[in-house]
């Protein structure tokens, strides 16, 4: 699991209205007659599996991006005041996808791929209405070293290549990434994202809160079903975490994991409530009766 500062939800993850639930409702509303609303929707489930914007190498944008602008803000990952040279998030965006401000209306989401697997996403719009920047330096580092190292878990590592940095951002704001080690850029649907990480059928109240928290805070570096982050475990396939750890472990491990591995790149997530670590945990749970593993095949 990842998180940077204090994590304070806000935005609800989209799980209704959406993807086949919103698209059906062409059959159940009329509008169509039933041999042409099948065909509509047949041909959205194909565009639903395809990615809105494919992977942009970030360092072929930039290449092409003219001067840098620089930045002084409040490091969340140095915790002190530091200062960048890079270039403007959504300058790049706008560069890499002429679509994007489209893509945006519909509720896509931004992907952050990193060297080491990290992988966090973070709503588009959003994306587009602050004032991100990729970092393409540190300031207050020599043009021939410029990258200050930091430790991360056991090992001494910087942002480079790239770090994306929010200016006017509270670093504990979670609805926004901080991704270092940022190689590349991609666009996806929700759907497409999040679909085989989606509780089953009949799931409980606590399950589906939990599924949002899960994409808020966890999805970065744990998959579900093979949905989510690289960086840390899978969390479902082929046995579910909740199998193989007694519960009270969990819930310990998830609120302080260095109290159980000395060095853990996973921060601790002491900071979310009770109720919060509840309904991660119920759908964990819940996740046991929907297994799928390579090739959308149930496992």
């Amino acid at each position: 699991m990842s998180g940077c500062g204090t994590p304070t939800p806000t935005r609800p993850t989209r799980i209704t209205g959406t993807g086949i639930e919103k698209r059906m409702s062409w059959l159940a509303a009329g509008a169509f007659s039933p041999v042409v609303a099948m065909a509509l929707l047949l041909l959205a489930e194909v565009a639903a599996a395809q990615p809105m914007g494919k992977p942009a190498d970030i360092a072929s944008l930039i290449g092409t991006a003219g001067p840098a602008i620089t930045v002084a803000i409040e490091d969340p990952v140095y915790r002190k005041p530091k200062r960048y040279a890079g270039y403007a998030l959504t300058g790049l965006l706008r560069k890499a996808w002429p679509e994007v401000d489209r893509w945006a209306e519909q509720g896509a989401e931004l992907v952050f791929h990193c060297a080491d697997g990290y992988a966090p996403s973070m709503d588009l719009a959003r994306a587009l209405s602050a004032q991100g920047i990729v970092a393409v330096r540190d300031l207050d580092r020599p043009a021939n070293d410029p990258w200050e190292p930091f430790t991360r878990g056991k090992e001494m590592i910087t942002p480079a290549p790239f770090y994306l940095v929010w200016p006017a951002i509270d670093g504990a704001d979670t609805n926004y990434k901080w991704p270092y080690q940022l190689v590349s850029l991609s666009i996806e649907s929700f759907d497409r994202r999040y679909e085989k990480a989606t509780p089953p059928h009949g799931a409980s109240d606590a399950a589906q809160r939990g599924f949002r928290l899960f994409v808020q805070q966890c999805a970065s570096c744990h998959s579900v079903n093979l949905a989510g982050g690289d960086l840390g475990p899978e969390l479902n396939v082929p046995r579910n975490v909740t199998e193989y750890w007694l519960p009270e472990h969990l819930a310990a491990f998830i609120k302080a994991p260095d109290s159980y591995r000395t060095g853990s790149k996973m921060p601790g997530f002491g900071h979310l409530a009770e109720a919060e670590h509840a309904a991660i945990l119920a759908y964990l749970r819940a996740m046991r009766e929907r297994k799928i593993c390579f090739g959308g095949k149930a496992c």
